[in-house]
């Protein structure tokens, strides 16, 4: 049933015009041979009818004309006569074979000075065994570089959903950790900040439960209001950060950035999410600041924090560090969009997240 399902033969009872020729089937190829790879199958409906027909049609024309002619064609020139038919009903498998056999003995043929009937027969036969065989090929080419592009799509929206998911709960699991172990560390001696800790705890857990919704949503049904809902972007960083109230971020958005392309304006955001979670689990800071702003004919997004004495700055993706994710997704999602990335620790301390994102002319304030 797997065959069905990958459409290899069409489904049982479809009709034809909906699968083409319902693919090359479970013949589509054979083990290679030395002449290249080798065509079972379905090349003996066009080779061995046309072989036989040519060998009639060849040897019968020949011997006819020699009997005209009171000559005779012995048993060298029948042999001759029969050589190219045999060819293209035994060596169809093999590329150009059984049309250089088919030539070669037409023209030994001829140039032995045998009665000359319909000897090209033989040669017209392979010549359209062969172009059905060019044409079968190219067929199953098309189909795998169809089925390739098929899988490597779904390869990229599953990474893709996996990236969302890494940076938006990541990111809100981070928050939540950060914030119930501020709770209990004041719980007793200081009730106030203990119980704010907690209602960020809770706004950010449903947060990410509606993400988490919002993806499965999306995956459900691709035409669904969940995934074509706009993407968070560089107008959502001002949430973000008022998400996190524990800690001192400073955000600075230039005027003059926004409205961005769609693509790129996610890629930011996301960007400065994951580097936000990086700062909360690695840097050891009590602040950081997050900067967005023009820088000739593109957008940089620095996200960068002072560190914490005595803590040595490590990029997210330290083997000790078992997540080990959130640099490479950032690389990946700022490579999609044309940019570049850059990430490593300040010369005065601290680490430094580097997103730069050109522009088109074009594209600028296209949605």
């Amino acid at each position: 049933m797997d065959r069905w399902r990958e459409g290899d033969w069409g489904p049982p009872g479809a009709p034809r015009a909906a699968h083409g020729t319902w693919g090359p089937g479970p013949w589509a190829s054979g083990p290679p041979g030395p002449w290249g790879p080798r065509r079972s199958g379905p090349a003996w409906m066009p080779a061995v009818p046309l072989g036989i027909l040519a060998g009639v049609f060849q040897v019968g024309g020949s011997l006819g004309r020699a009997h005209l002619q009171g000559e005779s064609v012995g048993w060298l020139g029948l042999l001759l006569l029969l050589v190219g038919p045999l060819a293209i009903v035994t060596l169809y498998r093999f590329p150009l074979v059984p049309l250089a056999v088919a030539t070669a003995a037409s023209t030994a043929y001829a140039l032995l000075g045998y009665p000359l009937g319909p000897v090209v027969a033989a040669p017209i036969a392979a010549l359209v065994v062969e172009g059905v065989r060019r044409r079968r090929e190219r067929f199953v080419r098309l189909r795998e570089v169809r089925r390739s592009r098929e899988d490597r799509r779904r390869v990229d929206e599953r990474m893709a959903v996996a990236r969302d998911l890494h940076d938006s709960v990541g990111h809100s699991l981070t928050l939540i950790s950060v914030q119930a172990g501020a709770a209990l560390h004041t719980l007793d001696r200081d009730p106030e900040n203990a119980r704010l800790a907690l209602t960020t705890v809770r706004a950010e857990s449903q947060r990410a439960l509606a993400e988490v919704r919002r993806v499965l949503d999306a995956l459900r049904d691709p035409s669904s209001e969940a995934a074509t809902r706009p993407a968070p972007g560089v107008s959502d960083l001002e949430a973000l950060v008022a998400a996190d109230p524990g800690f001192g971020w400073t955000l600075d958005v230039a005027d003059d950035v926004v409205p961005l392309p769609s693509a790129v304006d996610a890629a930011a955001y996301r960007v400065v999410q994951e580097a936000m979670t990086n700062v909360r689990q690695h840097s050891g800071a009590s602040s950081a600041r997050i900067t967005v702003h023009r820088s000739g004919s593109g957008v940089e997004v620095v996200v960068e924090d002072h560190g914490a004495p005595g803590v040595v700055a490590r990029p997210p993706s330290d083997p000790d560090d078992r997540s080990g994710t959130g640099l490479v997704g950032m690389q990946e999602r700022v490579a999609a969009v044309g940019g570049r990335l850059e990430a490593g620790p300040r010369a005065t301390g601290g680490w430094r997240v580097l997103a730069t994102f050109p522009l088109d002319d074009r594209e600028e304030g296209r949605p």
